[in-house]
C-alpha cells in the first residue's frame, strides 16, 4: 500500500534548519517538531548547497545564489527582447492613433500577455478592457440594427426575398454585407423563404 508522505511547507524547513543551528541539536528539534529522523540533516544540507534557493518546490528548480544571479539576468535579457519585438511592431499603429493601438494590442496579447504590452505602449490594461468592451457594445448595436432592417426588408417582401435580394436592398439603404452574412443573419433570426406551391 502507498504511503502519503508529509509534505512541509518552506517556512517550516527553514526555521526548523534555522533552530538546528541555533541549538546545535539534530535530533532535538527534530523530536519537537516531529520531524522524521534524518530528514531535517537532508534539509540543512540542502541549505548549505543552495542557500535561498533552497526548498523551492516541486516544478522548480533548486539553485545556488550565483546560479540564481545568472537565472535573474537572462529573464530579464528576454522580457528586454520581448520588449523590444513589440515595440517594433507596433510602431505603425502608434502612428494612426489610440483604435488601431487597441486593436493591436487585441491580436498579440495571448502571444505577449496583456500586462506586458500595455507596459510597453503606455497604456492601463484597464483602458484597454473599456475599449474592448465599448468596442463589443458598439459592434452588436450595429449587428442589431442590421438584424432588424433584414426582418423589416423580409416580411415587407411577404417573405419571398432571400440572402441575395435582402443583400441588394440593404446595400440600397447603405449598408456594407454580404449575401453570406445576410444569409447567416436570416438563419439566426428564422428567416426562411416561403414557397407558394402551385394548385
Amino acid at each position: 500500500m502507498k504511503r502519503n508522505l508529509k509534505v512541509y511547507p518552506r517556512s517550516f524547513k527553514q526555521e526548523a534548519v534555522r533552530l538546528s543551528y541555533q541549538r546545535g541539536c539534530i535530533e532535538q528539534v527534530e523530536k519537537e517538531l516531529g520531524i522524521t529522523p534524518s530528514l531535517l540533516n537532508r534539509w540543512r544540507q540542502d541549505y548549505e548547497k543552495f542557500g535561498a534557493g533552497s526548498f523551492c518546490g516541486s516544478g522548480y528548480l533548486k539553485m545556488n545564489p550565483e546560479q540564481q544571479k545568472i537565472h535573474n539576468l537572462k529573464k530579464r535579457i528576454k522580457k528586454a527582447e520581448l520588449q523590444s519585438e513589440i515595440l517594433k511592431k507596433a510602431v505603425p499603429f502608434l502612428k494612426l492613433g489610440n483604435p488601431a493601438v487597441m486593436a493591436f494590442i487585441e491580436n498579440h496579447k495571448e502571444k505577449y500577455s496583456l500586462k506586458m504590452i500595455c507596459s510597453v505602449l503606455g497604456i492601463s490594461p484597464h483602458t484597454y478592457r473599456k475599449w474592448k468592451n465599448d468596442f463589443i457594445s458598439e459592434t452588436q448595436q450595429k449587428r442589431n440594427k442590421v438584424k432588424q432592417e433584414i426582418t423589416k426588408l423580409f416580411y415587407k417582401a411577404e417573405k419571398r426575398y432571400g440572402c441575395a435580394r435582402i443583400t441588394v436592398e440593404l446595400h440600397k439603404l447603405g449598408y456594407q454585407i454580404t449575401s453570406t452574412t445576410t444569409g447567416r443573419y436570416m438563419r439566426e433570426l428564422g428567416l426562411y423563404v416561403s414557397v407558394k406551391r402551385e394548385s
